[in-house]
Formats: structure tokens, C-alpha cells, sequence
């Protein structure tokens, strides 16, 4: 899996040159938390409305913001205007690439070649492999680090890992013992939500048994709490610390008090 994390470095790199503007990633991971007026955006952002007005001009005609119904902010005047990020999924590239379409047919014939719990349990391997590879090249930076922290740790999670595989999120609680993570977005939504079991159950529970599990010399615990997928306005993970000697993966996804199902991951 080294090969494919090259290889994300070099798409990500294609990608900050597509949004070459920082400013205008900074409003994109603002209106990625739910929408907002200029003023919201601002403030999120450390940037002046003016600056804001000219970046969301350029967002919307690249098809990644769009406006939304106007509210009442409770001064006199017009109703300010909201701003979302785009549901319609925008490929920046030329010629454009069908990736999702690549996806949805990958998908399905893995699902009808093995069947359901099947398909799954090979989406779970190789997103354990990938959650693997990530929690090595963390351990890396961690390993001569005297002053680890929980926070710490939550800020590499979330920057050197999850934003790379572009999942905007942020810490709700940090403490020795539990550690509470929100997740904004679903990298694979529009998959996922055709293909749920696949991704949700099968690759995402995977990475993340494979990312969490005896790192830094320490065992984790962690269930899902909340799902994108599921309908929640974010996903959520708890992360519990457990006995370094306890090195056994787990994962409960109990959205609906419902647990994981159990299965042979074929060789």
C-alpha cells in the first residue's frame, strides 16, 4: 500500500493546483461545516468579506458553492444570503475522467461475483491494509516524540491523515482517555450511499481497524457514532484508549443500535 500513498500524494498535488488559492480552500473547508452568509465565512476564516465576496464569485462559476435561501440575520435590510458547498459532484479535469462511473461498475461486479458479506469482507481487507499503511507513516513521526499527547495525536489524524484522503474534520473532545472526532464530509458519499455495506461496513470499518489498532505502543477502541450516510449531518467517531497489551482490532458501528456483522475475510 506505499504505492498507493504515493500515489494519492501526487493527485493531492494536482489538486492544490487546481484550487490554487488557500483563501479559497479555507472557504470551502468553512461550508463544508453547513451553510453560512459572508459574514459567517469571514469570521470562519480570518479573511475580509470583500476578500470573501471575490473567491465565492470564482467557487461558483467552478460549480463547488452555491447559493442557498436567503435568511434573516435579524438586522434591518434584505436578508442575508447563504452559501453551501455544491451537491452536484465537480471532476476538474480535461479531458474529464469517469472515475465514478469506473466505481459504480467495480462495485457491482465485485458484489455480484461473491455476493454481499463476501465483497465486503474484501472491501474490509484492503481498507485495513490502507488504515495499516497510514498508522505506520504516523508511528514514524511519533516514535522519538517524548512530549505525545492526545492532542497531539488528534492533530495528526486529522491533518496528515485524514485531510489527505480529503475528509474535513475536527476534534469535539480531546482527553487521555477518549477522544471524540467529527467528520464533515464522506469522501465516498455518492459511492457509499449506493453501495453502503461496501463502504461503510466493509472498506471504512477496515481502514479504520487498521489506522487505530496498537499505534504508538497504545490500543484503541473506537464505534461510530454518527453516519452521513445514515442521515446525520456528520459523521462521528469515539476513540477509546485501552491497555497497550489489549492489541485485538475492534469496531462497533451502532448507528441504530445496530451491530457489525462478523466475517470470514477470504485469503
Amino acid at each position: 500500500m506505499d504505492s498507493f500513498l504515493l500515489m494519492l500524494n501526487e493527485v493531492l498535488t494536482d489538486a492544490s493546483k487546481a484550487l490554487s488559492s488557500k483563501s479559497r480552500y479555507d472557504i470551502l473547508t468553512a461550508l463544508s461545516k453547513g451553510k453560512m452568509t459572508i459574514l459567517q465565512i469571514a469570521k470562519e476564516t480570518g479573511l475580509s468579506q470583500m476578500t470573501v465576496r471575490f473567491h465565492l464569485k470564482t467557487l461558483i462559476e467552478a460549480g463547488l458553492v452555491r447559493r442557498s435561501n436567503a435568511c434573516r440575520t435579524g438586522g434591518a435590510g434584505r436578508p442575508g444570503t447563504l452559501y453551501e458547498l455544491s451537491k452536484s459532484l465537480t471532476m476538474m479535469s480535461f479531458p474529464p475522467r469517469q472515475y465514478m462511473l469506473l466505481s459504480y461498475v467495480l462495485l457491482s461486479a465485485l458484489k455480484e461475483s461473491l455476493g454481499e458479506v463476501q465483497a465486503r469482507a474484501v472491501m474490509y481487507r484492503f481498507g485495513k491494509k490502507l488504515g495499516q499503511s497510514f498508522r505506520m507513516d504516523i508511528e514514524r513521526v511519533f516514535m522519538n516524540d517524548n512530549d505525545y499527547t492526545a492532542e497531539k495525536f488528534a492533530n495528526h489524524l486529522i491533518n496528515a491523515c485524514f485531510k489527505k484522503i480529503g475528509i474535513i474534520a475536527e476534534p469535539a473532545k480531546v482527553d487521555e482517555k477518549e477522544l471524540v472526532l467529527k467528520f464533515y464530509n464522506c469522501p465516498f458519499e455518492e459511492v457509499a450511499r449506493n453501495y453502503a455495506g461496501l463502504i461503510c461496513d466493509g472498506f471504512d470499518n477496515g481502514f479504520y481497524d487498521g489506522l487505530y489498532m496498537n499505534m504508538h505502543n497504545r490500543s484503541f477502541m473506537w464505534k461510530k457514532t454518527k453516519s452521513i450516510v445514515k442521515g446525520d449531518e456528520c459523521c462521528e467517531h469515539i476513540i477509546f484508549l485501552t491497555s497497550g497489551d489489549n492489541k485485538k482490532p475492534f469496531y462497533e458501528n451502532n448507528i441504530n443500535n445496530q451491530k457489525s456483522v462478523k466475517f470470514q475475510v477470504p485469503r
